[in-house]
């Protein structure tokens, strides 16, 4: 019974080892890597969005910032904020509308 035991967990960890990567699978993550050009534009689209974010008001900055980085509903940011759900909802909308102003620019 022990050795049966032995043997299957042997087995197991035979199945789970890692194993070389074939030749179709390089290409693969080759193929799904970012190039240069599109690392740098990338990082070009990071400065211009933390710059107009920076360009906002107060509560614009920190509504959009909360709402879509840290994924927190309209009315869970209106109680953390202790604010009116309208406000918070007008501050999210008057900021995007401000950011892709500056985006376009």
């Amino acid at each position: 019974m022990i050795n049966i035991t032995r043997n299957q967990a042997i087995d197991q960890l035979r199945k789970h080892r890692e194993r070389p990567l074939g030749e179709g699978e390089q290409q693969q993550l080759m193929d799904d890597a970012p190039s240069a050009h599109e690392q740098l534009d990338s990082a070009r689209q990071a400065r211009a969005l933390n710059r107009c974010l920076e360009s906002l008001e107060g509560m614009q900055r920190q509504s959009i910032t909360v709402a879509y980085f840290q994924g927190l509903s309209c009315t869970e940011l209106a109680e953390q904020l202790a604010a009116p759900l309208g406000s918070v909802k007008s501050w999210i909308r008057r900021g995007m509308e401000r950011l892709r102003r500056c985006l376009e620019s």
